[in-house]
């Protein structure tokens, strides 16, 4: 086997200060199959109740993990990577989105989604 361990780093920003964040505020199609193993989100600034979630084709796969505290980053991590969570497999081609959930306006918002590759697809 050929695995490899990829990271895909998003930021995800709201200039307007008159309006929040919300669904759908970016997105990219997976180019390979690929199964999510870590992912890390922070605000630039403080967001005292904002989270993130992943979704695979519209369907959220990865949900609710913090981006309240700067300083913080919150985490999803599947077991054998530190965490509890089931890996998450997405297919090549999968349109993959983020929603960010009671964000304020004008923050911003670092993503990194841990992914491996070359695997032996099921």
């Amino acid at each position: 086997m050929n695995e490899r361990v990829v990271c895909i780093s998003k930021v995800l920003t709201d200039p307007d200060e008159a309006a929040g964040m919300s669904t759908h505020e970016g997105y990219f199609y997976m180019p390979v199959n690929c199964t999510v193993v870590y992912v890390s989100v922070a605000p630039l600034e403080d967001d005292s109740s904002a989270t993130l979630d992943i979704n695979d084709d519209g369907t959220g796969v990865i949900t609710a993990v913090s981006c309240a505290d700067a300083d913080v980053p919150g985490t999803w991590k599947a077991s054998g990577y530190g965490g509890t969570n089931e890996p998450v497999k997405i297919a090549a081609g999968s349109k993959v989105d983020f929603d960010l959930n009671s964000a304020t306006a004008a923050n911003l918002f670092y993503v990194d989604i841990w992914v491996v590759i070359g695997e032996a697809w099921a």
